[in-house]
């Protein structure tokens, strides 16, 4: 599907489908999912086909970042959210020229929403093709700001719920706070995953930014350039706040497991301990237990009492040792 756009007027221009040029309004041309004549018809009209899904997904810098022709060829993996929540990339292809923009993409991208482009306050939309480049590229850095706002609301509210206090006064039992802790892991994984997206992300446009700078210096004016220069700062200070992120989520995980194996230990140290007090009373009650005529305490009259007691008193011992040395 193609659409053609004004970005300054922020409007859609219909453009027939024999036309053999570009009203002269168009700056911006979005291809999603461009089948062979949508291909064909770019062809037509620019001057050149569209990349292909293979050619934006090559990882190579000289393959994502390329000038030929007066044009600038740009692919970056962007982060998006499938219907289900889960967190995937998918290659956004730019073709920069002076006066257009052409946009190549597979997924809905809510960055390539005419409605969502919108100058930040006390600014101006610029024309031609740097203009749309630009506008796309200030929401990109936008969303993943939000996004990463979202993240850290997520890690304070896990980091509450792992280190909180009540658990213990609540009396809450090892093994369901064994298994919140797992759930918890659970969800790290899954922040950690959406932070390690956005790092791609970010990294394809801390690359960008200066190739385009450097090799598109003859279709940039000089606000443009500087326009450049303020999202390529705002890119590297996401970059810094997104390996904090890391930092976080990769000490929450290690706690957690630390919380997982002091609830283990515990465990253990349960069963460590009833076995080692029920040794003493289980060997006296064998011992009393086996088949010999001749047993003195057979025939006592307090015999019975008397091996209960020792029974009990055996059992005590070891957890009054235990006690004492703190173990327990």
């Amino acid at each position: 599907m193609l659409g053609f756009y004004d970005t300054l007027a922020k409007t859609k221009i219909e453009v027939p489908l024999d036309a053999a040029t570009l009203p002269p309004g168009v700056n911006w041309i979005d291809a999603f999912r461009p089948d062979a004549a949508e291909a064909a018809r770019l062809r037509r009209l620019l001057g050149f086909a569209p990349p292909s899904y293979d050619q934006l997904s090559e990882i190579e810098s000289s393959s994502r970042l390329h000038a030929a022709g007066g044009r600038l060829t740009l692919s970056l993996p962007l982060v998006y959210r499938e219907p289900s929540g889960l967190a995937r990339t998918t290659p956004l292809g730019f073709v920069l020229g002076k006066d257009r923009l052409l946009t190549v993409r597979f997924e809905e991208i809510k960055a390539c929403d005419l409605n969502r482009i919108a100058a930040p306050d006390g600014d101006r939309l610029l024309p031609g093709g740097p203009g749309g480049f630009l506008a796309i590229l200030g929401e990109i850095v936008d969303s993943l700001a939000d996004e990463l706002e979202k993240l850290t609301a997520d890690l304070d509210a896990y980091s509450h719920a792992i280190f909180r206090q009540d658990a213990a006064a609540s009396g809450e039992r090892t093994g369901r706070q064994s298994r919140n802790l797992r759930r918890m892991l659970r969800n790290l994984g899954h922040v950690g995953g959406v932070t390690s997206r956005i790092g791609e992300t970010l990294l394809g446009l801390s690359r960008m930014a200066p190739f385009v700078t450097q090799a598109g210096a003859d279709m940039l004016s000089p606000e443009a350039r500087g326009k450049l220069k303020s999202i390529a700062r705002d890119v590297a200070s996401l970059s810094d706040y997104e390996r904090h992120l890391s930092d976080k989520i990769q000490f929450l995980l290690d706690a957690s497991l630390g919380m997982i194996n002091v609830d283990q230990n515990d465990i253990f140290k349960i069963l460590t301990l009833v076995s080692v007090v029920g040794i003493p009373p289980t060997l006296i009650a064998s011992m009393y237990g086996m088949n010999f005529k001749d047993m003195p305490e057979l025939s006592w009259t307090y015999g019975y009492p008397y091996g209960l007691a020792v029974i009990v008193l055996s059992a005590l011992i070891p957890l009054a040792w235990f006690k004492w040395r703190g173990w327990w």
